[in-house]
C-alpha cells in the first residue's frame, strides 16, 4: 500500500471527526445570536420606561413653569391695578388746602399738618373730602434715590382701602417751588383727619372704662380682618398708628410698611418690621416667611397696654424685648414651637434660664380670666397655634363677656386735641435739650420748630 494514500485517508478521518465540532460551534454561535437579539429586543422594551420617566420630568416642570407664569401674571394685574388707580387720581396743588400754624406730629417719614380744605366744593362733595383734613408732607431730603419707598407703598396700598376702621386716604397734592434757582417738588398725602391716637391717650392717663377699651379692640378686630381679607399684612400696628376722634371713631393708620400677600405663595419678607416693643417673637428670631400672626401678637400687646397703661415688653434692643417676651410667655423650645431652634437668631437671643408662662391671674388680679384668656391665645409663642382673627370675633370676650362694649357715642369726648398736645411737649423738650447743650440737638444751631405758619 502506498504509504502518501494511507496519509491522505488518515487526514480525511481527521477531517471528517473535526466537522461535527465546526457544526456545533456554529449552532451555538446562532443561539449565541438568537440570544443577543432578545436581549436587544428586551433592552428595547425597557427603553420606553425611561423614556416615561423623562416625559414626567418634563411635565412636572412645564407645570412649574406654568404656576410661575400664572404667578407673574397675578402679580401683573395687581401692579396693574395700582398704576391705573394712580394714574386716575386728579394730582391737585397744596393751593386747595390752607395749613392751620404749626405741625401736630412729625417723624422720619415727614411732618403731619392739620388743614382746611378751601378748593372746589363741587370736587370736594364728589369725592367726600370733608372741610378739615390732615396733610402729610413726605420727607424726600434723605433720599438719594427718588421718592421713599414706604411712602410710595403706603400709596398704594391704600388707595384700594375702604373701610370705617381704615385711615382713608383722599389724594395726593403737590407744591412746586423754586429755591435757588432749583425746582423742588413737596408731595402731601391728605388724610380725613383724627383729633387723637391711642398712643398719646394712653401716655397722658386717660383712663378709658372696660366697655370703651372693648369697643375700640372690637374695631380695630375688624379693621384687621378687613386687611387680612384684602391681602395685606400691616406691619407695623401700635398705639400711635390708632387713631380716634370724638365721634367714637377708631382707624388704623400708617401702611408704611405693610405689604400685600398671597397665601399660597411662599415669600422672603424682611424681619425688620414693627416697632421692636410689638415684634412678633419670630420676628425677632430671625424668621422671614411669616405671616397675619405678627399683626395678631402686635394687636395682644395693644390690649394689655390698654387695660395696664403700660407698655407690657418695653425695651430698646431686641435681645431686651424677647427677653422680656420669655419672661412673660414663657421660653420658646422644641416642644411649645417645633424647629424653632433652627430659625437663624435662636441661639443669639435665647437665654439660658428656662422661664414659664405668666400670663396668669395671680400675676395679673386686674384682669379677668376671660380677657386673660384672649391675651394668652394672642400672645402664643408658636405662630402656628396663635388665634386667628376670626377667631378672636367669636372669642367670649366680645361675645357674652362682660361689661359689654359701648355705643360709639358713649366713648369719652376729650377737648384738647392730643395730636398738637404730644407734638407741643415734644417741641418743648427738644428746644429745652437745644439752649442747655444736651441731647440730640446739642450741635444743632437752629431751632427745631422753625418759622410758625401765618393762619
Amino acid at each position: 500500500m502506498n504509504p502518501k494514500k494511507e496519509d491522505e485517508s488518515n487526514t480525511n478521518k481527521k477531517n471528517d471527526k473535526i466537522e461535527p465540532s465546526t457544526n456545533n460551534d456554529n449552532t451555538e454561535k446562532k443561539n449565541n445570536d438568537k440570544e443577543n437579539i432578545k436581549k436587544d429586543e428586551k433592552e428595547k422594551s425597557n427603553s420606553p420606561k425611561i423614556m416615561n420617566s423623562d416625559t414626567l420630568n418634563q411635565k412636572e416642570e412645564k407645570m412649574k413653569e406654568e404656576i410661575k407664569i400664572e404667578e407673574k401674571k397675578e402679580e401683573q394685574k395687581n401692579n396693574l391695578r395700582n398704576e391705573v388707580s394712580i394714574k386716575d387720581w386728579s394730582c391737585r396743588t397744596i393751593k386747595e388746602y390752607k395749613i392751620i400754624n404749626d405741625p401736630i406730629g412729625s417723624g422720619s417719614y415727614g411732618t403731619v399738618f392739620k388743614a382746611y380744605n378751601i378748593g372746589s366744593q363741587a370736587y370736594a362733595k364728589e369725592h367726600e373730602i370733608p372741610d378739615i383734613v390732615a396733610l402729610k408732607l413726605i420727607n424726600t431730603e434723605k433720599e438719594t434715590q427718588g421718592f421713599p419707598i414706604t411712602a410710595l407703598r403706603e400709596i398704594l396700598v391704600m388707595k384700594t382701602f375702604h373701610h370705617k376702621n381704615i385711615l382713608q386716604l383722599l389724594e395726593v397734592v403737590y407744591d412746586k417751588k423754586n429755591e435757588n434757582n432749583k425746582i423742588k417738588w413737596d408731595i402731601y398725602l391728605v388724610f380725613e383727619y383724627m383729633e387723637h391716637d391711642l398712643c398719646t391717650i394712653i401716655s397722658n392717663r386717660i383712663k378709658y372704662e372696660l366697655s370703651h377699651i372693648k369697643l375700640i379692640f372690637n374695631e380695630l378686630v375688624l379693621g384687621l380682618e378687613y386687611l387680612h381679607k384684602s391681602g395685606v399684612l400691616h406691619r407695623d400696628l401700635k398705639p400711635s398708628n390708632i387713631l380716634l376722634n370724638n365721634k367714637g371713631g377708631v382707624k388704623i393708620g400708617d401702611f408704611g410698611l405693610s405689604r400685600f400677600f398671597t397665601n399660597n405663595q411662599i415669600k422672603r419678607y424682611t424681619n425688620k418690621v414693627a416697632t421692636v416693643c410689638y415684634r412678633a417673637p419670630e420676628l425677632l428670631l430671625g424668621e422671614v416667611n411669616y405671616s397675619t400672626e405678627i399683626d395678631i401678637w402686635s394687636l395682644g400687646c395693644i390690649l394689655l397696654e390698654l387695660l395696664t397703661g403700660n407698655i407690657f415688653f418695653r425695651a430698646n434692643k431686641e435681645k431686651e424685648v424677647f427677653l422680656l417676651i420669655c419672661q412673660k410667655c414663657g421660653t420658646p423650645d422644641e416642644l411649645n414651637w417645633p424647629n424653632v431652634s433652627s430659625l437663624p437668631n435662636y441661639s443669639e437671643l435665647i437665654p439660658k434660664s428656662k422661664y414659664e408662662n405668666k400670663l396668669q391671674k395671680k400675676y395679673y388680679p386686674n384682669i379677668d380670666e376671660v380677657t386673660l384668656d384672649l391675651i394668652k391665645k394672642m400672645l402664643t409663642l408658636n405662630p402656628k397655634e396663635r388665634i386667628t382673627i376670626e377667631e378672636i370675633k367669636k372669642h367670649p370676650y366680645l361675645t357674652t363677656h362682660e361689661p359689654k362694649m359701648c355705643n360709639a357715642e358713649d366713648m369719652p369726648k376729650i377737648e384738647e386735641e392730643m395730636h398738637y398736645l404730644q407734638y407741643k411737649n415734644k417741641m418743648e423738650k427738644k428746644n429745652q435739650e437745644q439752649e442747655i447743650g444736651i441731647g440730640e440737638y446739642k450741635k444743632s444751631e437752629r431751632s427745631f420748630i422753625g418759622k410758625k405758619r401765618k393762619k
